[in-house]
C-alpha cells in the first residue's frame, strides 16, 4: 500500500487537487480512524457525532439532531435507536407533542463521553500535525464559514 501511495503522490506532482477531494480524503480518513477507534468503546463511528451532541444538548430531538448535521431523519432514527437499544440514550416523549422524543443521555452515555472527546482529540492532533494554534483557529473560522455558505445555497437551491 505504500508504494501505491508514493506512486499516486509522485504522479500528481504539485497538480492542485480540487476542494471537494480534499474534504472528501479528509472525511473518508475521520471515519476509518473513528471506526476503529470506536470499535473498542463497544461503538460505531457514526454513533460519535450523536452522542456528542446529545451530550452538548440534552433533551435535544432527533430532528434537531438531523437537521445540526445534516442527515437524514431516518439515518439519525437508526443511530437513535441502535442507542438507545444499548442504554447509551433515553428518549422522552414531549408533552405537546405525542410524536416528538426529546433524547438525553443515561449514565452509560455520559461515561463513554470522556472516551470520544479522547478519540477526537487525538484526531485533531492527527489531522493538525504541522500547524500552530493560531493556524487551527483560523483554519476553523473558515471551515465553520464555508459550511454556513454550503448550507445556505443548499437551503435556498440556487
Amino acid at each position: 500500500m505504500e508504494d501505491i501511495d508514493l506512486h499516486l503522490r509522485n504522479k500528481m506532482g504539485d497538480l492542485e487537487i480540487q476542494l471537494e477531494i480534499l474534504l472528501s480524503i479528509i472525511c473518508r480518513n475521520h471515519l476509518v480512524f473513528t471506526n476503529r477507534k470506536a470499535k473498542r468503546l463497544n461503538i460505531k463511528g457514526r454513533h460519535i457525532p450523536c452522542l456528542m451532541l446529545i451530550s452538548n444538548c440534552p433533551g435535544i430531538t432527533q430532528d434537531e439532531i438531523a437537521y445540526i448535521h445534516q442527515i437524514d431523519k431516518g439515518f439519525i432514527a437508526r443511530i437513535v435507536k441502535e442507542l438507545e437499544d444499548d442504554e447509551f440514550l433515553c428518549r422522552t416523549i414531549d408533552s405537546e407533542n405525542r410524536r416528538k422524543y426529546h433524547i438525553s443521555l443515561t449514565e452509560k452515555g455520559e461515561d463513554i463521553i470522556p472516551k470520544i472527546k479522547d478519540i477526537d482529540e487525538e484526531w485533531k492532533e492527527v489531522v493538525c500535525e504541522g500547524l500552530n494554534e493560531d493556524e487551527i483557529s483560523k483554519l476553523m473560522e473558515f471551515m465553520n464559514l464555508m459550511a454556513e455558505n454550503s448550507i445556505e445555497k443548499i437551503k435556498n437551491r440556487t
